[in-house]
């Protein structure tokens, strides 16, 4: 049996919103990592990255991802389209919040490969979400 998503209906026209909160933690993340801060960069990537998702989710879809897995949105998320840049950027997403508890919760620092690592695949995310959007 396949599990129901848990999502809010969200007004498409909102998608905006999430799509500024996304280039706000991205330039927040920047501006950490050009500081040497890999923990508050990569936690700003994260939520860059998870805003930009539920952009993508309620423009297309009407809806974002309401539940306590961040891997379960990347499974909202790939319902938009079937396409490789959508699977690539699935992959990315992927990626991205697989660090979110551990640079959020364990008592292990985010290392500067890490944070660099994350940040490239937010900015490339971020990029093919903006040109996807109008």
């Amino acid at each position: 049996m396949v599990r129901k998503l848990k999502t809010r209906v969200i007004s498409r026209p909102l998608y905006i919103n999430y799509l500024k909160r996304a280039e706000e933690c991205l330039d927040a993340a920047r501006n950490s990592f050009n500081s040497k801060k890999w923990n508050a960069a990569t936690i700003n990537a994260v939520h860059s990255c998870i805003a930009a998702c539920d952009a993508m989710c309620v423009y297309f879809l009407g809806k974002r991802y309401a539940g306590g897995s961040h891997d379960e949105a990347v499974t909202l998320f790939k319902t938009i389209k079937s396409s490789q840049e959508m699977d690539i950027n699935a992959n990315r997403i992927a990626r991205i919040v697989r660090i979110k508890n551990m640079a959020e919760y364990e008592e292990r620092l985010v290392s500067k490969y890490e944070a660099e690592r994350i940040l490239r695949d937010c900015e490339r995310l971020f990029e093919y979400i903006k040109g996807e959007l109008p």
